[in-house]
């Protein structure tokens, strides 16, 4: 059985899309379960996504980490992949994921997230993304939030999904590498997601240069929890030169500890 897992949150523009897009997949609707996990919504989207979805759930946990990590636990699947509400897969998404965890021997599977409403930011940050793929040559993963699938078993070992919302899948990304994960990206599964949140460069890069001040340097979950409006984003005080000597440092030895001590990545 395959769980699919997708946090929504007022999501009535776009649920319905992806649903569709999940049950029309080339393997059989008895394969796999769908599992929503909403936040609070206030429009209909919990109404809508009933409609197709073998669950709802209530979420309990705190952010989108938390919202994920429920969906975990309600699965009654042995591989958990996730999206989210405003992504589009293609027919073939699931069929690829189940060859891969399975007769490939993987135990994640990940491929390209692409822009379906294509603007210049969202083309900026897409090639940014490209980064990613060079870190495959370091055997690390960077997993994003709407493409991935993951073994239960293993996401479990991982200690799966932490209450955060910033930093969610990257945080998961390194505790599965830690943990043995071997991994492989498939573009046969490329999804197409909303750029609809993308409201500009300098925005989206303050809130990830935040979340890595509070990841690497502050350790606080709290940080981690609440993405900051671009006009409000504030450090608890500005990093001295001993903080980034400090934050260099555990990037430095985590990247050694994945490179020199790691498992095998194809």
């Amino acid at each position: 059985m395959i769980s699919i897992i997708i946090p929504t949150l007022n999501e009535e523009e776009t649920i319905l899309n992806c649903l569709r897009s999940l049950v029309n997949q080339s393997i059989p609707r008895e394969m796999y379960e769908i599992i929503i996990v909403d936040g609070g919504s206030s429009d209909k989207t919990c109404e809508m996504a009933a409609t197709f979805a073998d669950q709802v759930i209530s979420q309990k946990r705190a952010g989108i980490g938390g919202a994920r990590g429920e969906g975990a636990a309600a699965a009654t699947g042995n591989i958990l992949v996730f999206t989210d509400a405003d992504t589009r897969q293609p027919t073939t998404w699931l069929e690829t994921i189940q060859e891969e965890l399975t007769t490939g021997g993987y135990d994640v599977c990940t491929g390209p997230v692409r822009f379906y409403n294509r603007t210049i930011r969202s083309c900026i940050i897409q090639g940014w993304r490209q980064y990613y793929l060079a870190l495959h040559c370091f055997g690390f993963y960077w997993l994003i939030g709407s493409n991935f699938a993951v073994k239960k078993d293993m996401y479990l070992k991982a200690g799966g999904h932490r209450d955060i919302s910033i930093l969610e899948d990257y945080d998961l990304s390194l505790r599965l590498a830690d943990a043995g994960a071997r991994c492989v990206y498939d573009r046969r599964t490329a999804v197409q997601t909303s750029a609809r949140r993308l409201k500009g460069i300098l925005p989206y890069t303050g809130i990830y240069l935040t979340g890595f001040y509070h990841y690497h340097i502050t350790g606080s979950e709290e940080g981690l929890l609440k993405y900051p409006q671009p006009r409000t984003i504030s450090f608890e005080r500005f990093p001295r030169p001993a903080d980034l000597k400090d934050a260099r440092k555990k990037i430095v030895s985590a990247w050694c500890k994945l490179i020199l001590n790691g498992p095998r990545f194809d």
